[in-house]
């Protein structure tokens, strides 16, 4: 239920590139609609950024979630866009107090937590929980589905899809960051390609569910075994290879860089100055990092539909690439041109090109935020809603332990009972 304001009040509870991104897509396209009225952020310059911008008053700012989560309800919807260990507590109590959620994913560090998330969440039908699962609102994708539901090339047989990490994004986030390590964050296959288990679900439809998981993948690469400690230094700013190193800190945070992936410009001095201190100035084979480097997923669904995932770090670039073979033809999808070739058996082929977003995710970061906004405004119906995400966890979830156990299939309905009954 609204506050009695003329605008659509929130909250942001963790200000880092996630939050900044749909804050950006609500100036972009309601910037009459919305006001920012509270933040809670750890990081003094993040938080005083969004202060001073949106001239929060100063009772409403935190810098600890949980002194937020003391106060009564100070706005319709509230960003939780903390680190993955950081989700659960606040969106219970947001959900408690009777805020909106746009919930950044995963939804919860484990399977438990996920599930009880969505538990909460239906107690309360009134209120929208927001899962960031982006995708299903890219137009890249909303464009592959319209094919596959429109059955011209009759109906998915196979699927081959891949995920391009970039190899300087996987160095930052997985390598260096904050998602390097599953102490301190959710597997990758939750915290990152849970995306792709939700676009795979997304595409085949509401009635076609996963019933089989296997997984492999290792950490080959950035470990250290490939540490010379005769030729190289653990800090790139005393390593002698750092000059024919491509993934040099020196050579990866440019002020884009930073502007893409860290924050925003503001941030861009300080990041550097600090870059030894944060932690991103260290040597990509002398890190703290367990997260696997590529990892390959085999899925069987419904309807006798299988798709083959694959999630690597070791690309040029960051973008997806997706093979649907059909009864009569085949669809492929280059998100990095941005391109989508329709393919008919003995007959014709056409190629699509759809235009890019300038959000993040090609576009989708500001379509959902779209979408929220009008599902929030005008009751039209939402792409992304917590029920719609809670298998996708489970999947990801199933794809991790199968892959520790050496590829072990997994079915999905046995493990989504007894991981919930331990």
């Amino acid at each position: 239920m609204r506050l009695n304001t003329g605008k659509v009040t929130f909250s942001i509870i963790g200000a880092g590139a996630r939050s900044t991104n749909y804050v950006k897509a609500l100036e972009e396209r309601y910037k009459d609609n919305f006001e920012i009225v509270a933040i809670a952020e750890p990081i003094k310059a993040k938080r005083d950024y969004f202060v001073q911008k949106y001239n929060i008053p100063s009772e409403n700012v935190f810098s600890d979630y949980r002194e937020f989560n003391k106060r009564e309800r100070l706005s319709d919807v509230v960003i939780i866009g903390t680190l993955d260990d950081m989700h659960f507590e606040p969106a219970i109590s947001a959900l408690e107090k009777g805020y909106d959620l746009i919930l950044e994913k995963p939804i919860s560090m484990n399977l438990k937590e996920t599930v009880v998330v969505g538990d909460v969440a239906s107690k309360y039908p009134n209120q929208m929980v927001a899962v960031c699962h982006v995708l299903r609102h890219s137009p890249f994708f909303v464009k592959v589905k319209e094919l596959c539901d429109s059955k011209e090339l009759g109906n998915i047989v196979d699927i081959q899809h891949t995920e391009y990490i970039g190899y300087y994004h996987f160095a930052h986030s997985y390598v260096r960051g904050n998602w390097r390590n599953t102490d301190i964050a959710a597997p990758i296959s939750v915290a990152k390609t849970c995306h792709d288990f939700d676009l795979l679900l997304y595409l085949l439809g509401n009635d076609v569910h996963c019933e089989y998981v296997s997984s492999m993948g290792e950490l080959t690469f950035f470990n250290s075994k490939n540490y010379d400690e005769k030729k190289m230094a653990k800090n790139c700013r005393n390593c002698s290879k750092e000059a024919e190193c491509p993934y040099s800190a020196i050579k990866i945070y440019t002020e884009e860089m930073i502007t893409a992936v860290v924050f925003d410009k503001s941030t861009a001095e300080r990041f550097l100055a600090n870059i030894d201190e944060l932690g991103y100035g260290r040597c990509v084979f002398a890190c703290d990092n367990n997260v696997p480097d590529h990892q390959v997923t085999i899925m069987q669904f419904s309807n006798g539909i299988h798709a083959t995932f694959n999630m690597t770090a070791f690309s040029p670039s960051i973008y997806r690439e997706i093979r649907i073979m059909c009864e009569y033809g085949e669809i492929h999808g280059n998100e990095e041109t941005s391109e989508i070739e329709v393919i008919e058996f003995g007959g014709k082929r056409r190629t699509i090109k759809v235009p890019k977003g300038t959000s993040g995710h090609n576009g989708a970061d500001a379509e959902f935020i779209t979408n929220f906004m009008e599902s929030y405004l005008y009751k039209k119906p939402f792409d992304s809603a917590i029920q719609d995400s809670i298998e996708s966890h489970v999947v990801a979830f199933a794809a991790e332990d199968s892959r520790k156990e050496n590829g072990k299939n997994i079915h999905i309905p046995t493990y989504w009972k007894d991981e919930l009954e331990k």
